[in-house]
């Protein structure tokens, strides 16, 4: 998003001459989507960066904390125009110790501001029309551009247009049905198509996607981002899921369970008090902004919308749900005239914010961690939800590196350090020529060369988070909150790993024996590394050794694939074709792609005298171009010992020919 805001300054500064904004590579546009998000606030922080006295990225984070406040500020003028200064001051509480919200204003360049773009435009529709009949020229352009200042970060500000008409509609049945009186409603169609009009106009005068045609493009974006094309595996519930396979109720257990008491209790409450003040004035704002919270979130988490890491995606509805709670708590302190009453319910609303206050406090700069109380708190999400999945602590972890690792070298070392996040933490050492960074998988840990590793959680295997195997003895940092490792500093202790690998790959399972087991008196609980060692027992004969080093791997990662694959395939050397069917079988269960799970459970089942199932899959496995000739040979074997030996000389001519 930085690189995308300093394209849009560089496409209006050159009058659109420099047009990389459009033809950038993937390093720029990695999903090809960037386009169609408007980058109002992007451009903002480019253009601030020309003059900031800050590092380009501090400047950003203080205007993304900058943006918060204002969505704070105006939820706050909302609620003291329904209900006075005590709902203002509340809802203020309510959000600045919402965790969740607190952690994205300062880190989240998407949806903060856009959250923020959609209660300014929401509170500019609702003084446009409660001017009407007396409005000016002037009146109108203060939503004009709040609507269009939101469709110019996100184009679903596009929504707010259509807002236009359900409010108008809650006033009118507000006045038919409750205070039995007549709207004029005409009074209300010239105010609604010139900012209907002005406020969609408006939404490309910062996008250089819609500049190009104001009138399609925003509705091409709008399509585009609707089927966002882009889905991630998410922790959900102790599972891995798809992102687009979450279910329709993902969104409304990630707000209740990553969002604080008193702010829930809140928004239920105010669905009941609504009633109490159904004949009052400000009623119909009241259901207006209760419409606004809702209504985004039944419709895209019915609509099967791609979304995930929690609720981000709709924290636009946010300042609307906190409005909300906000007058619930005053409205149910004015049903009594008591004052110790009313002290004793924001007594209530104190004590409920204490866990938030002491979370934010303790956990500073991973707010946006949290979780309550419904799911154990961050110390039982972990590893059953996602947590930290901007990465928040990788920061922390390069600081830390950088103050107390880097003064270790001399001038002139180079250093290794590999990450599953290196496009991020290439940022914070990019001043540091010492320093070289490239990317590893959790999984090839051991097969690269590195002097340090900086692993963030994401993709770590459940087992491995869950037993902390992945924190091995080498780990010399964690970047945590409530003593859950969101990120760690890993020193290598032994390159005895990476030869024993060498001398493996080499068909040298003697050597690499010896070096594999000296690696593993440092590491003895890398499972990566012991199902290695298997591999090299199994090449090398030691079929018993081998067998029961794979077990020790599967017993300390059981859902690591790499075991059962070793098993199976050692069972096959062993003679036991059933269990290393069930192996395979087992593999396959998870992992479908991997075809060379199909070629052994062929074999395993043809031993078995499972014919027809063997052949199922031996068929499978010959689609892989380097398994043809050997799963046709195997095939003909099938058919020739079912006595059909016309069918066996075929396979065994295509295995030959290698067609």
């Amino acid at each position: 998003m930085n690189n995308y805001g300093k394209a849009i300054l560089r496409w209006f500064s050159s009058f659109g001459a420099d047009d990389f904004i459009f033809s950038g590579d993937k390093s720029f546009d990695r999903d090809e989507v960037i386009k169609y998000y408007g980058g109002l606030f992007d451009f903002i922080c480019a253009i601030a960066n020309k003059i900031s006295p800050f590092e380009e990225y501090t400047t950003r984070h203080i205007l993304n904390a900058g943006v918060g406040f204002l969505a704070i500020l105006f939820s706050a003028k909302i609620c003291k125009r329904i209900a006075g200064n005590t709902a203002a001051i509340i809802v203020s509480w309510l959000m600045f110790l919402s965790p969740f919200f607190l952690g994205h204003s300062m880190n989240n360049p998407k949806d903060i501001p856009f959250a923020t773009a959609y209660i300014i435009a929401i509170y500019c529709i609702i003084k446009l029309f409660d001017k009407i009949p007396k409005l000016v020229w002037k009146d109108y352009i203060w939503p004009i551009l709040a609507i269009g200042a939101a469709i110019n970060i996100r184009v679903a500000g596009i929504l707010l247009i259509p807002y236009l008409f359900v409010f108008v509609g809650i006033l009118f049945l507000h006045k038919k049905f409750i205070l039995k009186e007549t709207l004029d409603l005409k009074q209300y169609i010239k105010p609604i198509l010139i900012v209907y009009l002005g406020g969609y106009l408006a939404g490309s005068l910062l996008w250089p996607f819609a500049l190009q045609n104001p009138i399609s493009n925003p509705i091409v974006a709008l399509q585009e981002l609707s089927a966002f094309p882009i889905t991630l595996a998410q922790l959900w519930e102790g599972g891995k899921m798809m992102s687009n396979d979450l279910p329709n109720s993902y969104l409304f257990k990630s707000f209740t369970i990553t969002n604080t008491f008193p702010l829930l209790l809140g928004i239920l409450m105010s669905i009941v008090l609504l009633f109490r003040v159904r004949k009052e004035k400000q009623f119909p704002i009241a259901l207006f902004i209760l419409f606004t919270g809702i209504f985004p979130l039944l419709y895209i988490a019915f609509s099967g919308s791609n979304v995930y890491h929690a609720w981000r995606h709709v924290l636009f509805i946010f300042p609307s749900l906190a409005i909300m709670a906000a007058l619930a708590w005053n409205w149910l302190s004015d049903l009594w005239a008591n004052q110790k009453v009313k002290w004793a319910i924001f007594g209530v609303l104190a004590i409920g914010l204490i866990d938030p206050i002491i979370f934010t406090v303790s956990s500073f700069p991973h707010t946006s961690t949290y979780y309550n109380a419904l799911v154990g708190g961050v110390e039982k999400a972990y590893g059953n939800y996602e947590v930290d999945f901007y990465y928040n602590s990788l920061k922390d972890a390069a600081d830390w590196f950088l103050e107390n690792e880097l003064p270790k070298y001399k001038e002139g070392d180079s250093i290794l350090v590999r990450s599953n996040a290196s496009h991020i933490l290439q940022n914070y050492f990019k001043d540091e020529a010492q320093i070289k960074t490239d990317y590893v998988r959790y999984a090839e840990l051991n097969q690269n060369a590195w002097d340090y590793v900086i692993m963030h959680i994401a993709l770590i295997p459940q087992d491995d988070l869950f037993t902390e195997k992945w924190l091995t003895e080498g780990t010399i940092y964690k970047s945590e909150v409530k003593g859950k490792t969101l990120t760690a500093i890993i020193k290598r202790s032994s390159y005895d790993d990476i030869k024993g690998i060498e001398y493996l790959n080499q068909g040298k399972a003697d050597s690499a024996i010896i070096y594999l087991n000296k690696y593993l008196e440092k590491d003895p609980n890398n499972s990566t590394v012991i199902n290695m060692l298997a591999n090299a027992l199994l090449q090398d004969g030691q079929l018993d050794e081998a067998l029961k080093q794979a077990y020790k791997a599967q017993a300390i990662a059981p859902t690591n694939l790499e075991s059962l694959n070793a098993i199976g395939l050692i069972s096959l050397e062993r003679g036991d074709p059933q269990t290393a069917a069930q192996m395979f079988t087992n593999l396959l269960s998870v992992e479908q792609d991997f075809i060379q799970g199909y070629f052994y459970l062929g074999i395993a089942q043809m031993q078995l005298g499972q014919y027809e199932n063997a052949l199922q899959n031996l068929n499978i496995a010959s689609q892989e171009p380097m398994l043809k000739p050997q799963s046709y040979k195997f095939m003909g074997d099938i058919y020739l010992s079912m006595g059909n030996t016309e069918q066996a000389q075929q396979l065994y001519q295509l295995s030959q020919s290698g067609q």
